[in-house]
C-alpha cells in the first residue's frame, strides 16, 4: 500500500468519527427518546459508582444500554427516510415503523433484566 492510501485511510477514521458525532448530535436535537435515553445513560453511570460495581458490570451494563441507543437511533433514522418517501397511511410504512419500535423494545426488555441481576439481585 502506498503512502497516499495509508494517509487517506488514516483521516478517513477522523472524517467518520466527525459523521458519527454528528449523528449523536442529530439524535439529541430531533429524538425526544434519545434525549432521554442520554439522561437515563448519565443516571446509569451515577448508579454504578455509588454501588461501587466492578469494570465488567460497567461495561456489561453500558454496552447495553449503548445497543438501546443505538437501535433508537436507528429506528430515528428509518422514521425521518420513511416520512420522506409518503406522509399518507401506508400499512407497509406503519409495519417498518413497528418493528423498528420493537427493536427498540427488546433492548429496553434486556436491560430492564441486566439491571434487575445487577441493583436488585446483585447477581452480576
Amino acid at each position: 500500500m502506498n503512502r497516499e492510501k495509508l494517509r487517506e485511510g488514516f483521516f478517513h477514521v477522523f472524517k467518520a468519527a466527525g459523521y458519527s458525532l454528528a449523528g449523536l448530535r442529530t439524535g439529541l436535537r430531533l429524538s425526544l427518546a434519545f434525549r432521554q435515553e442520554a439522561a437515563i445513560l448519565a443516571v446509569l453511570i451515577v448508579m454504578l459508582a455509588a454501588f461501587g460495581k466492578p469494570f465488567t458490570t460497567w461495561l456489561a451494563a453500558l454496552g447495553a444500554w449503548f445497543l438501546v441507543m443505538a437501535a433508537e437511533l436507528l429506528n430515528t433514522a428509518l422514521e425521518e427516510t420513511l416520512n420522506l418517501i409518503t406522509r399518507d397511511y401506508n400499512i407497509a410504512v406503519k409495519h417498518a415503523k413497528d418493528m423498528a419500535s420493537a427493536a427498540v423494545f427488546l433492548m429496553l426488555a434486556l436491560n430492564a433484566g441486566l439491571w434487575f441481576a445487577i441493583f436488585v439481585l446483585k447477581s452480576f
